[in-house]
């Protein structure tokens, strides 16, 4: 048996893979479900001896059994984290590992369908055990979220019940603990701490009896160690000074510590820089470690990958001298002073929100899966019972592949949604339109539909205009026409397209990191020859990752300065994956100056 470790799955040095029409970003693996027979003691082993490691982190995906690509043996992985680790192994098989099996056409009943979780817990599946988890609200806890913590006011955080903690309150040293909800605090004997770990000029004390050192914060300090404001759900300075304990996100999510072994290639205290002057540790608590404007933020859980999601606190407002009024100043303006001149215009177009470091720290994408934000400008387009992938160019405006469109659609039968994570699957931040027209040059034909693969997608609009930008929905900028990126140059894809060549499913959005093909090379008789025209461009060799089934219509965007541009549109390729044959792309430069000649003659005609 072959026990070569499935190195480097998703660097840019992983597999390549690619297709004739309707593309997928190939790296990503088939679950197989895998449960222990005894939930409490029985584990889960590989072919010699050692024990998996659940959940795991690969792909940027999170996986709580064993899995598989292709027709490989299920493997698993040996830490917390494939990305960094690349530690795995084969699962043993039922035979030599009676207590394990692999499920393949037993149906697990879902015990989260009928919510068991109370006072708003969120119900959590675990497969590899046919039992769940409620992620419950800050302030309760319980197998079922059925008991209340206890809310330690100078400590500014909840306490589980049963745990004790020691304080200062009103001049005296009391010891606490948390009985079915309530505080019970007792007064003990203390002494002067020999070191003070107290900040901000706090003093401290020592419990004699158990050694635990207390703090007594000056006035607007709180918390175990006075290092929190007593504000702890207001922020000012986009929060990047927020040291708050708010660990749960606008929906209720539960914030991932910023230490966790889940995260790789994200913000975290083993990726930033002077990590606890910004307020990160091993802790789950809000922050905003890349100054995001949005506010104070974390990452989640959400559908079995890594997510990120701003937190329910508000930004500081001042009160009027002259008045009981709220007034909220504008960013960095004192009220009564000047305001600032305008500053040089920035790109509305382009920017992404970025939570991962990726390429930043010399590591090129190569399969992961996308965290929301970071491709804004991605459009699902469901034709009939087709798919495809666009990409937002404009308010009321998206690109695509012109042969997702050559059995002419009836335009009541498409529909477009933007923010989309999972494969139709929407939610608060997708946005879902209807189409009023689609455009293909006048050199496309039905005939050859990989000839001048592009069309221009017109969005029906909703009370009066298009698409409103938001954090994870806007545009991408198109070049000049006479924009070029050099050969060898790593830009991204991204899609929601078949995890490998033959899959019949769609995935979560995947992104992946290609290198622009010389087209001489693309040209060459064993790759294409003739089948690519100037109007192309070849990506996604020298073992980097490509494009398959259902990816047909989305970019490859290529960043300059931190912006990224639509410089091409995901067309044909031989297969998924097979060596030497990349992928092939519409050359969006080619069709400039007529997708500016119909984007602003349709607008004049408004």
């Amino acid at each position: 048996m072959d026990l070569t470790p499935p190195q480097e799955l998703n660097e840019c040095k992983s597999p390549v893979i690619h297709l004739m029409s309707y593309r997928t970003i190939v790296p990503g693996y088939e679950t197989v479900t895998t449960r222990n027979a005894d939930t409490d003691s029985k584990k889960v082993l590989t072919l010699r001896g050692r024990e998996c490691t659940f959940p795991f982190r690969q792909g940027g995906s999170i996986h709580h059994h064993c899995i598989t690509t292709g027709s490989s043996p299920p493997w698993c992985s040996l830490t917390h984290n494939f990305d960094r680790d690349l530690q795995w192994g084969y699962c043993a098989p039922e035979v030599s590992q009676p207590n394990v099996f692999v499920h393949t056409s037993r149906r697990i009943t879902d015990p989260c369908q009928v919510n068991p979780c109370q006072n708003g817990g969120i119900c959590t599946l675990v497969p590899h055990k046919q039992s769940f988890e409620c992620n419950c609200p800050e302030s309760l806890t319980g197998r079922l979220c059925e008991q209340k913590k206890c809310y330690e006011t100078i400590h500014l955080r909840y306490y589980d019940i049963g745990e004790s903690w020691g304080r200062i309150h009103l001049r005296s040293v009391e010891q606490c603990t948390c009985v079915a909800g309530e505080t019970k605090c007792e007064k003990v004997r203390y002494t002067v701490c020999q070191v003070n770990p107290c900040e901000n000029e706090g003093t401290c004390r020592m419990i004699t009896a158990t050694g635990e050192e207390v703090c007594n914060c000056r006035h607007s300090y709180s918390g175990p160690h006075c290092s929190f404001e007593s504000e702890a759900r207001c922020y000012n300075n986009r929060g990047r000074g927020y040291r708050g304990l708010v660990r749960t996100t606008v929906s209720g999510a539960p914030c991932l510590p910023w230490n966790s072994d889940l995260l790789h290639d994200e913000l975290h205290v083993g990726t930033v820089v002077a990590a606890p002057l910004r307020g990160l540790g091993e802790h789950a608590y809000c922050r905003n470690p890349d100054g995001d404007r949005t506010g104070p933020w974390c990452y989640t859980l959400h559908h079995g990958a890594i997510s990120w999601e701003n937190c329910d606190i508000q930004p500081c407002v001042m009160m009027s001298v002259s008045s009981s009024r709220r007034i909220i100043p504008p960013l960095n303006v004192l009220p009564g002073a000047k305001k600032p001149n305008k500053p040089g215009k920035k790109p509305v177009c382009g920017k992404k929100h970025k939570k991962r470091l990726s390429i930043a720290r010399g590591r090129i994408l190569g399969g992961n899966t996308a965290l929301p934000g970071t491709h804004p400008w991605m459009a699902a387009i469901y034709i009939g019972k087709d798919f495809c992938a666009g990409t937002l160019i404009s308010s009321c405006w998206v690109v695509s592949a012109g042969h997702c469109f050559f059995r002419s659609p009836l335009k009541h039968q498409i529909r477009v949604v933007f923010g989309q994570q999972n494969f139709n699957v929407t939610g608060p931040n997708t946005r879902t339109f209807g189409v009023e027209t689609y455009i293909f040059p006048k050199r496309f034909s039905v005939f050859n539909p990989t000839l001048h693969d592009i069309v221009l997608v017109k969005l029906k609009k909703q009370d009066g205009r298009c698409v409103k930008k938001t954090q994870f929905i806007r545009p991408i900028c198109l070049p000049d026409k006479d924009m070029r990126f050099p050969d060898d140059y790593c830009c991204s894809i991204t899609g929601w397209g078949h995890m490998y060549e033959k899959a019949k499913e769609y995935s979560s959005l995947q992104e992946a990191g290609v290198r622009l093909v010389p087209h001489d090379t693309c040209t060459k008789p064993e790759v294409y020859g003739g089948h690519v025209t100037t109007d192309m461009l070849c990506a996604g060799t020298n073992h980097c990752v490509d494009a398959c089934q259902g990816d047909s219509g989305g970019p490859l965007a290529c960043a300059r300065d931190d912006v990224s541009f639509l410089y091409g549109i995901i067309s044909w390729g031989e297969g998924c994956g097979r060596s030497g044959k990349p992928g092939v792309y519409t050359k969006v430069v080619n069709y400039i100056d007529w997708i500016n000649s119909v984007v602003k003659r349709k607008r004049k005609s408004l």
